[in-house]
């Protein structure tokens, strides 16, 4: 049976206009599939008002013990700010290698794998392993290759999204997703609208996570086997990964628009880890690919 959402990006955004300039609407489809041709056309509703989101990338592995103190942290922030935030959990490192019997506990314990090559690829170039885990990006502003000013310790965290938390949205997102539970296919349409006028290089990443997975956790030195591990990042929905795909460069017209659409089978598991569609949300971002800067980002369930 075929479910359809349409993720609600927030923006205001007048009706379809004849000046509307919608680019690339029917691109090529993604690789992990390789046909998008029988995928529903896409149907995005009239946006009222918009809303800048922050996307925090929590860094982190099942044998971290502080690690839960910083996926408190994210929780609180979410609370405080509802509808503001989206997780995003990167499993990275040697504290997220496979460790049974971790720390004395059984030997059937510490055995999943939840990193991913985009997150690999992320530690490698934004360096969080490399500083020690946890550690959080905020839309992966004020990056700095020497001095890793973009990473941010749990106990900051708070205090760093309230300093941002007001900025205006300049780019709207919206995410429609249909899937098919006897094929597990998922058609995936992002739509995002510039709403001011920029300058730059801007790609589009489409992710795909899962909530809620049940699993072993050291939670500072004691070894729990019910721990939930949130939004873990489980692959990439984009072909070309991590770094995503170029929406435009140059100068941008406020009012400009595009459409890309993808097509991705979502596995059974992912390294023997059961992959529950019913706990999968689709994550969208785009950002400017000179200063990693995410200027805007969405997420949706992949099953409503």
């Amino acid at each position: 049976m075929k479910k359809v959402l349409y993720s609600i990006g927030i923006v205001a955004v007048l009706l379809f206009a004849s000046c509307d300039y919608v680019k690339d609407p029917y691109p090529e489809a993604n690789v992990n599939v390789s046909d998008t041709t029988t995928c529903p056309a896409p149907l995005f509703p009239v946006l009222t008002s918009h809303i800048k989101k922050i996307l925090i990338e929590d860094f982190t592995g099942h044998t971290c013990g502080n690690c839960p103190k910083a996926a408190k942290q994210l929780h609180e922030i979410d609370s405080i700010y509802p509808g503001k935030i989206i997780g995003l959990g990167l499993h990275v490192g040697g504290y997220a290698a496979p460790t049974p019997g971790y720390n004395g506990s059984v030997s059937t314990s510490y055995t999943a794998d939840y990193r991913t090559t985009v997150g690999e690829l992320y530690d490698a170039t934004f360096g969080a392993s490399e500083f020690g885990l946890p550690q959080g990006m905020f839309n992966r502003k004020d990056y700095d290759a020497v001095n890793k000013t973009h990473l941010q310790f749990y106990p900051n965290w708070k205090t760093y999204v309230a300093s941002i938390i007001t900025e205006p949205s300049v780019l709207d997102i919206q995410i429609s997703s249909d899937y098919t539970s006897s094929t597990r296919k998922m058609c995936t349409a992002v739509r995002d609208s510039f709403l001011t006028t920029m300058s730059g290089t801007f790609n589009l990443v489409v992710l795909l996570t899962q909530d809620s997975i049940i699993d072993w956790q050291d939670y500072i030195g004691v070894n729990k086997s019910d721990y939930i591990h949130r939004h873990i990042l489980r692959d990439a929905i984009t072909p070309l990964g991590a770094l995503g795909e170029l929406i435009e460069t140059g100068t941008i017209a406020a009012g400009t628009k595009h459409i890309k659409r993808f097509a991705y089978t979502i596995p059974a598991e992912y390294k023997g880890v059961v992959c529950d569609v019913s706990k999968c949300h689709i994550l969208a971002f785009v950002y400017n690919t000179t200063t990693y800067e995410i200027i805007q980002s969405e997420t949706v369930k992949v099953i409503p």
